[in-house]
Parts: structure tokens; C-alpha cells; sequence
């Protein structure tokens, strides 16, 4: 990303890392965007990419979701929240709007 950054000074570099804050590696990063959505839907959407039943789906969520910091903790440390528990469309709005603060078009 150093490298990156020395070629194009504005260019964006977008690091997807689950554990970011869990990991104390938040202050290598400039700016923190957090997605979030229900616990209903986040147990919903991991069976069906899992192909698992709802009830094992939800220990296993319920397993990661204890290894992490808490999704409030997230949220206050977040630059950024990206609620994701809408429809598709709120979602990219919400992403289009990261985006141009991101590129500096606010």
C-alpha cells in the first residue's frame, strides 16, 4: 500500500480484514469502514453460503461473533458504518457515498 501511495497520492486502497480492530492493526489504516446488519439476517446469510440449518448456522455465528469485539465497539470505531440490512440498493447508495468522501468528491 506504501508503494501505492508514493506512485498516486490520492489512489484508494481497500483492505477486507474481519479481525482489523480485534487485531490492534486499526491505526495502520487511515480511515475504518464497518458493515453491519441483524443478527437474523448475518445467521440467514451464512447458512445459505454454508448450505447449513438455521440452528447450526446460528452456533457457529454465535461462536465467531464471540471471538470479536463486540459490534457496538465496532461501530464507535468505525470512520464509516455501512448498514447492510436493507435492501441492495440502500446498500450501494450507503457504498457510493464512502466512496466519493474516500476519492475527496465531498
Amino acid at each position: 500500500m506504501e508503494e501505492m501511495g508514493r506512485q498516486d497520492p490520492d489512489a484508494v486502497a481497500i483492505v477486507e480484514a474481519a479481525l482489523i480492530l480485534e487485531a490492534g492493526a486499526a491505526k495502520r489504516f487511515d480511515k475504518l469502514v464497518v458493515v453491519t446488519c441483524s443478527d437474523e439476517q448475518r445467521v440467514a446469510r451464512f447458512a445459505a453460503r454454508q448450505k447449513l440449518d438455521l440452528e447450526a448456522a446460528r452456533k457457529e455465528v454465535a461462536r465467531r461473533m464471540a471471538a470479536q469485539i463486540p459490534e457496538a465497539e465496532k461501530i464507535k470505531a468505525a470512520d464509516f458504518v455501512i448498514d447492510n440490512s436493507s435492501s441492495l440498493d440502500r446498500t450501494r447508495e450507503q457504498v457510493r457515498q464512502v466512496w466519493q468522501h474516500l476519492r475527496g468528491a465531498q
